[in-house]
């Protein structure tokens, strides 16, 4: 968490540009061997691949096809309307999308973990 939440810190200190944040918070634990929502899990849902077993180790069985529409959707509205579904990231406001089959949008929703890493490079 610490790199990502620096880079959308520093882009929004740059000015320049407009950054979202997400969090696949999906699966649960128990449904992929202990790994829950870790990295990678969003891609098969993201692009529509939750039906291949190869998947299935990371994402758990079976799976949501509610989760794949929400993350899916949230991608497509990102690249069409330069918009994912949810407010822009600010270091004020740290934004963030909370994607399970529906999106909430959460303000610094991993404030404790965020700020341990204060000072850590």
């Amino acid at each position: 968490m610490g790199d990502s939440v620096r880079v959308a810190e520093a882009r929004d200190a740059g000015g320049r540009a407009t950054t979202w944040v997400y969090r696949f918070d999906h699966p649960a634990r128990g449904d992929n061997g202990g790994l829950g929502a870790c990295h990678g899990a969003e891609v098969p849902f993201v692009f529509g691949t939750i039906g291949r077993a190869d998947v299935r180790a990371l994402i758990g069985d079976p799976p949501s096809q509610a989760v794949a529409g929400t993350a899916h959707a949230a991608w497509v509205s990102f690249v069409r309307d330069g918009a994912p579904g949810w407010s822009p990231y600010t270091v004020d406001g740290r934004v963030t999308g909370l994607l399970t089959d529906e999106i909430n949008e959460a303000g610094d929703p991993s404030g404790e973990e965020r700020v341990l890493w204060d000072g850590i490079r």
